[in-house]
């Protein structure tokens, strides 16, 4: 007979069965190797050392969110904890404010970052941070998505990230955390 303890039990094993492993620092490095790579072939004009410098740090600020927020295999289920206050934080909203002050201060100078949304206003919304070469059109640039796989940096050319039309976001709608990076003129960093 299964009772419901014993469906309990269940829910309780998948749910741990389902966590997100960031990767050993091995696969980390790996991992970080290849997308500086794939940020290298944005442009002739990106500079190895920086791609480096923003590959390492995605990637292992990615890691160090999913220790934080301790997401599961599927962002639905992480989303339907926070939105019925089981969790407090891990929407990719929050995973994206999270990570673009890290990537911010590297002082880019051959990269940009850009703040992204895909599917606004709709229950498929969904948050990231586009990079491109200096002065590269914001249609050419990559994803950096933390959230999708919880903590496991996803990454790829906007243009073949089919599911998601990612457009920028509009300035009035950046969040109030980023603003004294991003507009320091007008909210001065205390």
């Amino acid at each position: 007979m299964f009772t419901v303890s014993r469906f309990c039990s269940l829910l309780f094993t998948l749910a741990l069965a389902s966590c997100v492993s960031p990767g050993t620092p091995a696969l980390r490095q790996e991992r970080a190797r290849q997308l500086s790579h794939d940020l290298q072939q944005l442009s002739p004009t990106v500079s190895a050392r920086e791609a480096d410098r923003l590959a390492t740090t995605a990637i292992e600020e990615s890691a160090k969110l999913a220790e934080d927020f301790k997401p599961f295999a599927h962002p639905w289920m992480n989303n339907g904890l926070v939105n019925t206050g089981l969790r407090k934080r891990g929407l990719c909203y929050q995973w994206r404010d999270d990570l673009f002050p890290f990537l911010f201060h590297l002082n880019l100078k051959t990269l940009e970052l850009h703040l992204t949304s895909s599917k606004r206003d709709t229950w498929q919304e969904h948050h990231g941070i586009i990079v491109t070469a200096k002065g590269q059109r914001f249609e050419d640039g990559l994803v950096i998505d933390p959230w999708r796989h919880g903590g496991r940096l996803w990454w790829g050319l906007r243009k073949n990230d089919k599911g998601h039309p990612w457009v920028p976001l509009p300035r009035e709608l950046t969040p109030m955390v980023l603003r004294p990076l991003l507009m320091p003129d007008l909210y001065p960093p205390r």
